[in-house]
């Protein structure tokens, strides 16, 4: 909302507008020249109110798109205050319900009380009763009055009418009644020309007129009287039965019979209704015809005869002109736009690019029309603009709710191209210029659908993959439990998978199956849900030969192994994992420090929760628990405690589980040295971590228990004096 004292004009365009907001301006100590209230919230009483209050100045009235007008009780107000709007001379609306006038009878009511039939003539409370109180209740018209109406009166009938509104402001001299779905008069009090002769006959000096979407217009005998300059028709369907009436208003210099579609804007003659058309209004300069079949060619029935004018035209129909048109739309009319000879200055279509501005300009706010000149349908053109957007992205720095738009934007042409390998691609890179996920968590659940749709549709495409891997994994990285779960729902686990065996039959171990198993790392962490559809989508196989095949990659490795670490924290889950190759792989990677301990440390981690299940866990395997027991106490011997760590983690519970096993003390051993390090490395963040999962009293339970051995003693007594740090 802006407010200008000097310019003296108030606009409400950018929402809804509070109410409160606008009854500042129902004052006349500061009368303004425009009223500008688009899609703001209003009441009859406050808009009478803002209409009192500036009456002797206003000019402009704009209520477009508004909220919340009756109609009825602003009449009123209109009427007991005698308000005369000589000044006006803009008026916009597009509903009408303050230019309704109830045609239903309705009895004569005194103040206060009405009376009901079968009521046995009690009084009952009316809405005028509420009248100086705290609560307002919009005065209710009923579509129908009821028919047991018995007044102990006379039983006197009247009609409760008021003024026109627009005999309050006999001077206006434009008027823009534009439609919108589900708004408009009562057809069942009174047609479309009574509605519209009732509301227009009081304006004599009215030179403009739109009544663009009206259904039903007939043939528009009402406006025949006036002596209009502008005629806006857009969207206003069969409008050959109205040509006569058209052909009357002959001061009409722009006339805009312009459709959404052509199946609305089809004449029966084409030919011979253009060529009334500018034979008849003499003063024609602007002529919109864009969506209809008038610029058609002539035919055995419809060739009618022309006495030709000075200027020369390939559109039949226009062949009589004396001079070209300032301008002429032909937008959807077939290839006339692409005529030679088209007598007009300035033309809106699809030939060229000065055509397709033109039509950009004249129809930004016609969305039928719009979406075809932007040619929607038209992937070159999507493609196009989707590598402009991202150069767009990069260079320009974007609020927060522009951020979104564009968003949305990408998604949206995504999901509309999505066969479209470019296009999909081009999206995602500009995907990547946000912080993600933090940027797209507001539409999460759509973006992860659509990056498991690429995949899904483009598992061909190198560069198509690697970008829309490296996405899904950075939103898996930053976002907990259940929308975790929704990415899995979604089928993003089967999906990688099926990428990482594309590249294993392929023999490729590139940054593709890097990232994938890296996604199915984060998206199975704390999520036992993801972790049973890994194991369900047979990822174990997959783990096996991907280990055999690219065993001396260690950063595939490393994924590898810290997924299967989550599934190793699932105690139902386990058991999938007793098998004597994967724990002979697990065993084998115990000596891995190539690039740091990480590895080893996940086998071992592995192996601690494998073997904190007891012996009756290992009868199935041939290896020996107590062998990997050993082998497990034997690693954390070599690894440094001060190392630096690539692992984040959110909660310690699942270490915290194996503190208490004296009869596991190679868990035991594992979960303490973990503690250990991280909070030796990170205490800042881990230390907090111990105090509140209870961690302390478990620790100290090691340090005076007998069972524990030195080394895990020591290790106990060192997060204990990190924490008291």
């Amino acid at each position: 909302m802006k407010n200008d004292e000097n310019m003296g004009y108030l606009r409400s365009s950018t929402g809804i507008t509070p109410t409160n907001a606008l009854r500042r301006f129902a004052s006349k100590q500061l009368p303004l020249d425009e009223l500008v209230l688009c899609r703001a919230h209003l009441s009859d009483r406050l808009l009478a109110d803002l209409i009192i209050a500036n009456k002797s100045r206003l000019v402009f009235l704009d209520i477009s798109d508004v909220q919340g007008l009756v109609g009825h009780e602003f009449n009123r107000l209109m009427e007991e205050n005698s308000v005369f709007l000589e000044r006006l001379l803009v008026l916009r609306m597009t509903s009408f319900e303050i230019l309704v006038i109830p045609s239903a009878a309705v009895p004569q009511r005194k103040h206060g009380v009405i009376c009901i039939g079968d009521g046995n003539g009690l009084p009952v409370l009316s809405v005028e009763d509420l009248a100086h109180s705290s609560i307002s209740i919009p005065y209710m018209e009923c579509d129908d009055p009821p028919t047991n109406l018995n007044c102990n009166s006379d039983q006197i009938r009247s009609v409760v009418e008021f003024e026109s509104f627009t005999s309050r402001c006999p001077n206006i001299e434009s008027l823009t009644l534009q439609r919108r779905q589900g708004t408009g008069h009562r057809e069942d009090f009174e047609s479309v020309n009574e509605f519209l002769r009732r509301v227009l006959s009081p304006l004599k000096r009215l030179k403009k007129l739109d009544l663009s979407q009206w259904q039903r217009v007939d043939d528009l005998h009402a406006i025949s009287f006036l002596s209009l300059t502008v005629l806006i028709l857009y969207d206003v369907p069969d409008l050959y039965r109205a040509l006569d009436t058209i052909v009357q208003l002959v001061q009409l210099k722009f006339l805009d019979l312009s459709q959404s579609s052509k199946g609305t804007g089809i004449y029966p003659r084409p030919v011979t209704a253009l060529n009334r058309i500018v034979s008849r209004l003499p003063n024609l300069t602007h002529l919109d015809i864009s969506s209809t079949n008038l610029a058609a060619q002539p035919s055995s029935q419809d060739r009618p005869p022309i006495i030709d004018g000075s200027v020369r035209s390939d559109i039949y129909g226009l062949r009589c002109l004396n001079e070209p048109l300032e301008y002429l739309g032909l937008f959807n009319c077939d290839s006339a736009s692409h005529f030679m000879e088209i007598p007009a200055k300035f033309i809106s279509g699809d030939k060229d690019e000065n055509q397709i501005l033109l039509a950009l300009e004249m129809y930004c706010e016609r969305a039928g029309l719009l979406q075809g000149v932007l040619n929607e349908k038209d992937s070159t053109l999507q493609i196009a603009g989707s590598a402009s957007l991202f150069y767009i992205i990069r260079k320009v720095i974007m609020n927060r709710d522009t951020k979104r738009k564009v968003v949305t934007t990408l998604l949206n042409g995504m999901d509309a191209h999505m066969e479209e390998q470019v296009m999909v691609r081009n999206c995602c890179l500009s995907l990547c210029q946000f912080e993600i996920p933090l940027e797209i968590l507001f539409d999460y659940n759509r973006v992860a659908r659509l990056l498991v749709a690429v995949l899904q549709h483009h598992s061909s495409d190198h560069l198509t993959q690697r970008i829309v891997v490296f996405l899904l994994n950075s939103m898996a990285c930053h976002v907990e439990g259940e929308q975790k779960v929704q990415v899995g729902n979604l089928g993003a686990i089967e999906v990688i998978l099926e990428q990482i065996q594309r590249k294993l039959a392929a023999g490729v171990c590139d940054d593709v199956m890097e990232v994938g198993w890296s996604f199915l790392w984060n998206i199975t962490d704390e999520t036992p849900t993801n972790c049973e559809r890994f194991l369900a989508a047979d990822g174990l196989r997959l783990f096996h030969q991907c280990y055999q095949q690219f065993q001396n990659e260690t950063e595939l490795v490393r994924n590898m192994m810290g997924l299967i670490g989550n599934i190793a924290e699932v105690e139902y889950l386990r058991c999938q994992l007793m098998n004597d190759d994967y724990i002979n792989i697990f065993c084998a990677l115990l000596n891995m420090l190539v690039d740091g301990i990480e590895i080893s440390y996940n086998s071992a981690g592995v192996l601690a929760h494998m073997v904190s299940d007891g012996d009756v866990a290992w009868i199935s395997v041939s290896v020996s628990r107590e062998h990997v027991m050993a082998r497990i106490i034997e690693a954390t011997a070599n690894w440094a405690l001060n190392a630096r760590r690539f692992i984040n983690y959110r909660s310690f519970k699942p270490i915290l589980r194996l503190i208490p096993m004296f009869d596991s003390p190679a868990s035991q051993h594992w979960a303490i040295w973990a503690l250990a390090n991280l909070t030796s490395t990170d205490s800042d963040k881990y230390c907090s971590y111990v105090i509140k999962e209870g961690g302390v009293p478990l620790l100290q339970m090691v340090v005076d228990d007998n069972r524990s051995s030195s080394s895990m003693r020591s290790l106990a007594l060192t997060v204990l004096s990190n924490i008291e740090k």
